[in-house]
């Protein structure tokens, strides 16, 4: 079990959004943030992709999270951050 806590020290998971940019794929998304929570489609090229991430280890042990957000427009990403400081909706 101490193995367990060890490996998993520092993972706070909300931090791997600072390794996002505009206009990456959402292959390039997926390897940094592993696969989303939930997809949404609404049509005319925009893909939105949630996520639930901790910001520290605490949280992350707690399942403490917030919802993420990036917002795909025609494959690429437009735009990214957490959900309550953005409004996402189509522009």
């Amino acid at each position: 079990m101490l193995a367990a806590f060890i490996a998993l020290e520092g993972c706070a998971t909300a931090p791997k959004m600072n390794n996002l940019s505009v206009g990456m794929t959402k292959q390039d998304v997926v390897s940094i943030l592993g696969q989303p929570d939930s997809c949404a489609s609404p049509g005319s090229g925009l893909e939105l992709l949630h996520y639930r991430l901790s910001t520290t280890f605490e949280h992350r042990i707690d399942q403490i999270t917030n919802v993420y957000f990036v917002r795909m427009v025609n494959g690429k990403v437009e735009s990214y951050g957490q959900v309550d400081d953005v409004n996402i909706k189509n522009r």
